[in-house]
Parts: C-alpha cells; sequence; structure tokens
C-alpha cells in the first residue's frame, strides 16, 4: 500500500489525463456522427426533391416535354410551367450538392426547356454547382434558341 501512496499523485494525474482524453475522443465522435447524420439528411433530402420532380413529370407530361415552350409560357398554365421548370432547377441544385454525377442527366432533363431556360425570366442557381451546370447548358444551347413573341 505504501507503493500507491507514494504514487498516488501520478495516479491521479495520470487518470485526470485519461478522462480528458477519453472526453477529447467523445467530443471528436460526437462531431463526426453531426456531420455524418447532416450529410445523409441532405442526400435524403434531395432524393425526395428530385422524386418529387419526377413524379410531376409523370403527372404533367405536357411540361415535362411541352410541345410548343413558347404557347406554354404564354398561356394561363405560363406561371405553372416556370414553377415546374424552376423545381427542376431546385432538384439539380439539391442533387449536384450532395452529388456528382448528376450533370449529364439534369443537361438532358433540361434540354426541353431550352425556350424557358435561355429566358431573361429563367432563375441562374442558387449554388455554384448549379450556376456553372446552367451556364454550361447555356452557353451549349441557347444560342440558337428564338425568343418567344
Amino acid at each position: 500500500m505504501s507503493w500507491l501512496s507514494r504514487h498516488a499523485a501520478s495516479i491521479e494525474a495520470l487518470a485526470a489525463m485519461a478522462t480528458a482524453a477519453l472526453a477529447l475522443a467523445a467530443l471528436i465522435g460526437i462531431k463526426i456522427q453531426l456531420d455524418e447524420a447532416d450529410r445523409l439528411q441532405r442526400q435524403q433530402s434531395a432524393r425526395e426533391a428530385f422524386r418529387a420532380h419526377l413524379a410531376l413529370a409523370a403527372t404533367l407530361p405536357e411540361f415535362a416535354a411541352p410541345a410548343d415552350e413558347c404557347a406554354l409560357l404564354h398561356s394561363n398554365r405560363g406561371g405553372a410551367y416556370a414553377a415546374f421548370v424552376d423545381h427542376l432547377l431546385y432538384s439539380a441544385e439539391q442533387m449536384l450538392s450532395v452529388s456528382e454525377g448528376w450533370e449529364t442527366s439534369f443537361l438532358a432533363l433540361f434540354e426541353p426547356h431550352r425556350t424557358y431556360l435561355c429566358s431573361e425570366d429563367a432563375q441562374g442557381g442558387e449554388t455554384e454547382e448549379t450556376a456553372a451546370l446552367m451556364a454550361r447548358f447555356r452557353a451549349s444551347a441557347c444560342a440558337e434558341v428564338p425568343a418567344c413573341h
């Protein structure tokens, strides 16, 4: 017992350091868990936004692949069509911010909406990824698109 009494201060110091190290490890673990939960939530939200857009496209085929965008934009359903395309842009924004490899898919989905997306009324994208995608789309698709009258 004399050994314990002689080294009690050292043992207490080691125990305090071990406790501090465990507390720090726990804090780091909590941060990692919170970051992962946030990442998973953002991915789930992006998937839900994209699924919602696909459901809209299935129920509104005249918006998903319009025969005449200009006529549609100037009809009494023009606002609903613009909202449909804006929802497509929102879906792209969500997916591009959480997952790579979606650019080609969204460029293809943008194609039927060239007239609207090339107009001054269209959004440009809220995130860097979406703004860059829209810039690429407009650079390649908007040169020969006539404006609606």
